[in-house]
């Protein structure tokens, strides 16, 4: 218990002194100061409640998996590149207690922003939902995005090539979240020429990606062992 409370407790450290989560931090902040402004001052109030929700979710969801993912990149990858986990795992430690434990501090440290989003948006929106439904949206994206970071934790553990491993996950997170974005009124468009409702389809998607990634990452994680990442050697390459 006491080696989990010192994991945890360096991860936490480690992070926050971070040049690249606290510039990510700034620049986050920043932009979700922006996103309320806008609200704020009614910029929106013309587009209705779907396309508001839509925008929040895409900005939660963006920044979270941003964020996340670079930690992923700048704390497990550097920690195998440079032999720190063995160095660890060495002190008898399990690496599945590491795992966990970086885990858990960078799924805390980038639910930072999206709370604050999320906080701020519902006390200056009116919207025209139950508080239920709001809360649920938020509550399934931290849950998956949670579950996201344990997976790519594990997976990054394994990789031969880092800087195409960390290529592939900025890439892919940017572009999708650029697509959403770019397409908001057409998917917007398509949800009511459908008579669909947003509400569901994104909490759809939460549970629909939580659960794949759980499942992915709970499989995965009683696989690993302190052996097999040990011996498993990895380049900057």
């Amino acid at each position: 218990m006491k080696n989990k409370m010192n994991i945890n407790r360096a991860c936490r450290y480690y992070l926050s002194k971070d040049r690249d989560f606290i510039l990510n931090l700034l620049l986050f902040t920043l932009i979700s100061l922006g996103f309320i402004f806008l609200l704020y001052k009614g910029i929106f109030d013309s587009r209705g409640n779907d396309y508001i929700i839509l925008m929040l979710y895409v900005l939660m969801l963006g920044i979270s998996l941003i964020m996340s993912n670079s930690m992923v990149v700048n704390l497990t990858v550097k920690d195998k590149l440079n032999k720190r986990i063995e160095f660890i795992l060495a002190s008898g430690v399990d690496i599945k207690d590491v795992i966990k434990a970086y885990g858990v501090e960078m799924w805390r440290l980038s639910s930072i922003v999206p709370f604050m989003l999320f906080f701020l948006t519902y006390v200056l929106v009116d919207f025209q939902i139950e508080f239920k439904w709001i809360v649920g949206i938020f509550v399934t994206m931290i849950g998956m995005t949670y579950f996201e970071i344990l997976f790519f934790n594990i997976i990054s553990l394994s990789q031969k090539n880092f800087k195409f491993f960390k290529n592939i996950v900025f890439f892919g997170t940017t572009i999708l979240i650029y697509m959403i974005g770019t397409f908001s009124e057409k998917i917007l468009s398509l949800i009511e020429k459908y008579n669909l409702n947003l509400i569901y389809i994104i909490l759809g998607i939460n549970l629909g990606l939580g659960l794949i990634f759980a499942i992915s990452s709970m499989k995965d994680l009683s696989k690993i062992n302190n052996e097999s990442v040990i011996n498993k050697e990895g380049s900057w390459s």
